[in-house]
């Protein structure tokens, strides 16, 4: 039977009943730390009527309690067993169908439904139901489950595809382990690895050593029972090339040595293909033209797309160059790289919505279409990239009475405080004002009065700074951002009480309103959403943000659609959907976006805006954030 994850981290706080991290219990499990918390609370709930209860202090982290013994005791006689293992309906459902895949990948003979109904306890009609849930994940793998009459099922299709099923859906998880000698197996080849000294051009951070480790286990494990995995020719000329050939000889040399195993030239390209693909690149002097020109691409295709300005943030263009290397390999060889905190990644639905605009140019060069897991990675580099995005730029003039010293004075003062959100600064003084267009500029800093008139803002200020003049001009520039995102919403479309209970409804109804406004087909629209889902559902706990990928050349809005009932998107039900369309005529977009971040973020915002009446209530619960 299979241990459920309540029941390793039960046993994990129970060595020893002191203070662990969220950090470390993760570890002990095989997941994020934010994973571990919500199992954490999972746990907690069932255990708190029990006799026990899981305790939190800030800084010390989760201790284990007994409460109650009797009651504990008599719950851990009784009832603990519906919790601590995966053998019956009333089980985990997402780990029942792990434990079929498992069984089916490492399978090399038929299995019966009702075989399998036995042996989970459960109903032939839940099997059947589980069936097709496994069936969907492998398709994913290009694997199929045929069936045979009176022999039952059994999984086809390539090696590698199989070999990346179970790498992807089992991991390094203790799962993967069918017994102590497979454990012992594990453990051998993680020593070997470290004992190996690789050059400094091979840089294998411990993410990427725990791959590799993998990688070698289920090859090992395969290979023992006469599967083997075959390289194209093609295919094997360019990586005998490489340097991590050398590299995977030497590997296999050692394991071969201590496991009495022999590897065929194939296992040994394909170990070399892996570590192609996993070598991060650190220096940016081996980074191609054409992979500086494909982050570039990137960078342009979110400004162009949704105006969010990267382009002058050069740790995020040496970011993806960096990440981009390995990332090609994985596609030029039909790999793929599982991204273990996924989950928590799209939990910044802004950051993941930019990577897959951001992921175009690669898709559209390479033929390809990035999973989800790669998107993550991309993703990742973006929401640092927002951590230190100051958004938009103001162009100011500065205005003084006569002297050069006192404008110098108070560009200085301005530089100083607020350098990372100007444009450009203009400095003049009063008999020079007339010189000048003042409503091409954003606003006027002025230490004399103006009579010209002017629909540009102007902020008086002495020429030594008082705090009162920071505060007005830290104002001016707040406002300015409220008044252009009042200006999208006061342009947008808000749909209440909408009778809709799927994915290609909303769509529907997302297009028929979005060519009323725009004028564009509304065949395009769709394809365009569609396009989009497809690269991952864009919703995420209870919100969905569907878009089109192409430029939008007109006046920006958005659509907020309430339904009347939740909607069934993907694996989540959404109360609030959000389709923004950025147009050419607004600057605002990075400070809207980190707006919207931080009210997605927000459980509490997300359920008051859905009693919103119209367009203006929800802004200012939006604007709440």
């Amino acid at each position: 039977m299979i241990e459920t994850r309540a029941k390793q981290i039960l046993d994990f706080l129970t060595t020893d009943y002191k203070f662990h991290t969220s950090e470390d219990i993760g570890k002990s499990v095989g997941l994020s730390s934010k994973s571990a918390q919500k199992e954490i609370n999972t746990l907690n709930s069932i255990i708190c009527d029990e006799g026990a209860i899981i305790k939190s202090e800030p800084g010390k982290g989760y201790q284990f309690k007994i409460t109650n013994n009797s009651t504990f005791k008599s719950f851990l006689k009784t009832d603990w067993y519906k919790y601590a293992y995966y053998h019956h309906e009333s089980g985990n459902k997402k780990l029942r169908i792990e434990s079929i895949i498992k069984l089916m990948l490492f399978s090399n003979s038929y299995l019966k439904q009702q075989e399998l109904a036995d042996m989970y306890y459960v109903s032939h009609s839940q099997i059947n139901k589980d069936i097709k849930e496994v069936r969907d994940i492998l398709r994913n793998y290009n694997l199929k489950l045929i069936s045979k009459p009176y022999y039952g099922m059994k999984v086809v299709g390539e090696e590698k595809n199989i070999r990346l099923a179970l790498r992807h859906e089992i991991g390094e998880d203790p799962n993967l382990f069918r017994n102590d000698e497979d454990e012992l197996l594990f453990n051998t080849i993680q020593e070997v690895i470290n004992g190996i000294e690789f050059p400094q051009t091979f840089y294998m951070p411990y993410a990427n050593f725990k791959n590799l480790v993998v990688h070698i286990y289920i090859s090992i494990l395969r290979i023992s029972e006469g599967k083997y995995v075959k390289v194209p020719e093609e295919l094997s000329t360019r990586v005998i090339s490489y340097e991590e050939f050398s590299m995977a000889n030497l590997i296999v040399a050692k394991l071969s040595s201590q496991l009495d195993l022999d590897f065929p030239k194939d296992e040994i390209l394909y170990l070399t293909m892996h570590m192609i693909t996993k070598n991060s690149v650190t220096n940016y002097e081996k980074v191609s033209p054409e992979i500086s020109e494909i982050a570039q691409q990137m960078i342009d295709e979110v400004y162009d797309v949704t105006k969010y300005d990267f382009r002058s943030n050069i740790d995020l263009f040496f970011a993806l160059s960096l990440h981009l290397g390995p990332l090609i390999e994985r596609i030029r060889y039909g790999l793929n790289m599982k991204n273990p905190i996924l989950d928590d990644i799209k939990e910044n639905q802004v950051a993941f919505m930019l990577a897959t605009i951001a992921v175009q140019p690669v898709n559209k060069r390479l033929k390809t279409k990035l999973s989800d897991d790669e998107i993550g990675y991309i993703a990742l580099h973006i929401a640092s990239a927002m951590d230190y995005n100051v958004g938009i730029k103001r162009n100011i003039l500065v205005v003084c009475g006569s002297g050069n010293s006192s404008a110098q004075m108070m560009k200085s003062q301005l530089e100083r405080k607020y350098k990372d959100q100007i444009e450009n600064l203009t400095l003049t003084n009063l008999s020079r004002l007339k010189l000048y267009k003042l409503d091409n500029f954003d606003f006027i800093v002025s230490s004399v009065d103006i009579k010209e008139k002017t629909t540009t803002p102007i902020v008086y200020v002495d020429v030594i700074f008082k705090q009162r003049d920071f505060e007005n001009i830290d104002n001016i520039f707040n406002r300015q951002t409220l008044n252009e995102i009042d200006k999208l919403f006061s342009n947008s479309i808000f749909l209440k009480d909408i009778d809709v209970d799927s994915i290609d409804q909303t769509i529907n109804i997302l297009a028929d309103y979005a060519f009323k406004k725009s004028k564009l087909e509304k065949n395009y629209l769709i394809d365009q959403f569609k396009k989009r889902e497809e690269l991952g559902p864009t919703a995420y706990i209870n919100v969905a943000i569907p878009h089109i990928l192409d430029k939008y050349s007109k006046e920006s809005f958005c659509i907020i659609l309430i339904p009347k009932n939740k909607i069934s998107w993907g694996e989540v039900n959404v109360n609030l959907v959000i389709s923004i369309f950025f147009g050419n005529d607004l600057n605002f977009e990075s400070k809207f976006l980190d707006n919207l971040g931080r009210f997605l973020n927000n459980a509490e915002l997300i359920e008051k805006s859905t009693k919103s009446n119209n367009i203006e209530e929800f802004k200012n619960i939006f604007l709440e954030s």
